[in-house]
């Protein structure tokens, strides 16, 4: 009985330190999620995607794509610098909206958008 008790207990110390040790996700996903949350004119997607700071431009974000057809075009994010609990992506490809037949883009390398790793995830905090 002892044994079968501390073996019990081994397994799952050794269960709880290697879920401790398991990698973050990746930021640049976190900005892909982001996107995509946007241009589904999602604003809850996009405000849970967010850090606290950027909840409320996450939402006017959102908004912003109400009028319009926005799809992701070719979209690529990578994970540049990640320093402790922050970190920085750079995208290409870009965001293509549609009114009135009318098509404009948003280039996405034109920004690096800011991350934080806040409730065991990477948020979007905003873009330089």
């Amino acid at each position: 009985m002892y044994k079968t008790i501390l073996t019990t207990s081994m397994l799952l110390g050794i269960s709880i330190l290697l879920a401790a040790c398991a990698p973050k996700s990746d930021p640049a996903q976190s900005v892909i999620d982001y996107l995509t949350a946007l241009t589904a004119q999602n604003a809850d997607s996009a405000v849970s995607l967010s850090c606290a700071d950027w909840e409320e431009q996450a939402h006017l974000e959102a908004d912003s794509f109400l009028s319009v057809d926005a799809v992701l075009n070719n979209v690529q994010c990578k994970t540049g610098i990640i320093n402790d609990d922050q970190a920085d992506v750079t995208c290409s490809g870009s965001i293509d909206m549609t009114y009135n037949e009318e098509v404009r883009s948003i280039d996405l390398s034109l920004r690096t958008y800011s991350l934080k790793y806040q409730a065991g995830e990477w948020r979007v905090c905003g873009y330089k």
